[in-house]
């Protein structure tokens, strides 16, 4: 009996460590094919920057939060543009519009 249990909690223990090893390189992205980026959200993306850039100007000029969210939009149409894979989510979140509190 002692025996069994120990070749099972060796095995055990070999199954621990050697996981990591089975599971694959962390951190390395995969490669897949790259779309080209949706011109038509790029356009919906450009023109709610300029509504945020718009809006900063006009009535909330002492609000630097329409201003930050016209850069991060920029930002992600750059990211769109050089072929970076951008989630839905992303997009989705910079099409609201600015909520201030």
């Amino acid at each position: 009996m002692k025996r069994l249990s120990t070749i099972l909690a060796a095995g055990a223990v070999a199954l621990t460590m050697s996981t990591p090893v089975l599971a694959g390189s962390v951190g390395i992205p995969r490669s897949y094919a790259t779309a080209q980026p949706d011109t038509e959200t790029i356009a919906e993306l450009q023109q709610a920057s300029e509504a945020a850039q718009t809006e900063a100007r006009a009535g909330n000029k002492n609000n630097p939060a329409f201003a930050r969210k016209s850069y991060e939009i920029d930002q992600l149409v750059e990211r769109m543009k050089s072929g970076e894979q951008v989630s839905q989510n992303q997009i989705d979140e910079a099409l609201q519009p600015v909520r201030i509190w």
